[in-house]
């Protein structure tokens, strides 16, 4: 059982070093938390957020998993494989629109947006230094690893080669 776990880690931490979407995720997930914090959310509205990122990051690391397995399986041109991807891709976009909508829901209403305003105005500095962390999460999310030009299988480059 505790193999189990530290393998599951593993499989999260590549994840995490290795696709930019993921990280991506994990940091819009980071935000959606600290508004649900200032917020003040209900339990059901907790239990919503955290599924959808559970739902939205899971379907990434699923994609994920898939890509590596046809890029190793067929590392050449196959149109084939490119619509397995895409169908993969569908599914973490599909995860993420839900996701979008059900955190409208909850938050672009006139008491959450009041409760952020006032938040804003009781809490300056800490507003500001929640807004000074945009800069450094786009650089972590967006930043070159070692490993990104071994592990292109992005879209961009697989429709080129696919067409």
């Amino acid at each position: 059982m505790k193999k189990s776990f530290a393998y599951a880690f593993k499989g999260v931490r590549t994840c995490l070093k290795e696709e930019r979407n993921f990280r991506f995720h994990l940091a819009f997930a980071g935000y959606v938390v600290i508004a649900g914090a200032v917020t003040g959310l209900t339990g059901t509205e907790w239990i919503l957020v955290f599924v959808c990122i559970g739902a939205v990051t899971g379907a990434e690391l699923f994609n994920t998993a898939v890509e590596k397995l046809c890029d190793t399986l067929h590392p050449g041109r196959s149109d084939g494989i490119g619509r397995v991807k895409d169908m993969t891709a569908g599914g973490v976009l599909m995860a993420a629109l839900a996701s979008a909508v059900i955190g409208a829901i909850i938050f672009f209403n006139a008491d959450k947006m009041s409760k952020l305003a006032a938040f804003a105005v009781l809490h300056p500095i800490l507003t500001v230094l929640i807004f000074a962390t945009l800069p450094p999460a786009a650089f972590l999310v967006f930043r070159s690893y070692r490993n990104d030009k071994k592990n292109r299988h992005d879209h961009d480059r697989r429709a080129t080669e696919r067409r």
